[in-house]
């Protein structure tokens, strides 16, 4: 999953949750009783037309801010997105507003819970096995691997890593660097590399590798 889906993912699925959380919140005063409802209605619905988009924008602002960790596929299974808390942030300068209407806050605060816990999208383990089989499979076209192997890089796990190493000995030089370069990427940010995956390489991958800098650890 490429960031820009995961975004467009994440504001598809947070538009209908925070007006269902309005419209719910626009309900809550008037049946408690006070003005008369459609009146009442009326005005939350109106405010609820501000509020959402403005919510909107400040929650995709967070989200912006959590993609680039919306997974890390480690052991199997779905995982929440690190971080993805950050997404109750916008609510905190409306907190004033709590004050005044502390029921339609709580449904709104909610919402965004809700949100975070049960709808934000985030990555599967076998999302990625699928794409590293395809970075392996030679009837893929040659453009698609080498993006594939560029997009890998920020997952920076091991099966990644593996994979990445495969690649590197493809026939088609331009998987075979895009994959080193990927490599390379991931061992300078972990400023280490196992001697284990180091050995897989070709020799002059290998100099390339060394040449970065980065520590060589043994694994056994």
């Amino acid at each position: 999953m490429t960031t820009g889906r995961w975004l467009w993912i994440s504001l598809l699925r947070y538009v209908p949750t925070a007006a269902v959380a309005w419209a719910a919140a626009a309900m809550v005063g008037p049946a408690l009783g006070g003005a008369p409802f459609a009146e009442e209605f009326a005005l939350q619905m109106r405010v609820g037309l501000i509020g959402v988009p403005l919510l909107t924008l400040a929650t995709t602002f967070v989200l912006v801010l959590l993609s680039g960790r919306r997974f890390e596929p480690r052991m199997g299974g779905g995982l929440r997105v690190p971080g993805g808390w950050m997404v109750v942030l916008p609510l905190v300068p409306l907190l004033p507003a709590a004050l005044l209407l502390p029921l339609q806050y709580l449904v709104i605060a909610g919402a965004q819970l809700a949100y975070v816990i049960w709808v934000l999208p985030c990555g599967d383990a076998r999302d990625t096995a699928d794409v590293l089989r395809s970075l392996a499979d030679p009837a893929v076209p040659v453009e698609r691997r080498v993006l594939i192997a560029r997009a890998v890089a920020e997952l920076r796990t091991r099966p990644v890593v593996e994979a990445l190493v495969v690649a590197a000995g493809d026939e088609e030089p331009e998987v075979a660097e895009a994959a080193l370069a990927s490599l390379s990427a991931i061992w300078v940010h972990d400023g280490i590399v196992g001697e284990d995956l180091l050995l897989k390489l070709t020799p002059q991958h290998r100099s390339h590798v060394r040449a970065l800098g980065v520590k060589v650890r043994s694994p056994w």
